[in-house]
């Protein structure tokens, strides 16, 4: 006995195949990553739903209105009080 795959099982094989193996590497990468929690340091929000923003020198978080903005060629990025007054001492 001549053991031989037909031609139809063989191209029926090939032609499922890619959409198993990408269904199956989805399914994989949604169960893994199902559980995570998006968090984002730039926009962090407190329970009064207020947005604060971390000083780029220190880290110190607070509401915007207490933060000192730095132009940077284009960009704004936000003092603290404390390290925009030594920025200021020190130029």
């Amino acid at each position: 006995m001549n053991p031989t795959i037909s031609s139809d099982t063989f191209d029926t094989f090939f032609a499922w195949a890619p959409w198993v193996v990408g269904v199956a590497i989805y399914l994989a990468f949604y169960l893994a990553k199902r559980r995570e929690v998006a968090t984002s340091k730039a926009f962090a929000t407190q329970t009064t739903g207020s947005q604060t923003f971390a000083c780029a020198q220190c880290g110190r978080r607070g509401p915007r209105d207490q933060m000192v903005p730095q132009d940077h060629g284009g960009a704004v990025g936000y003092k603290c009080s404390n390290c925009a007054q030594e920025a200021l001492a020190h130029s």
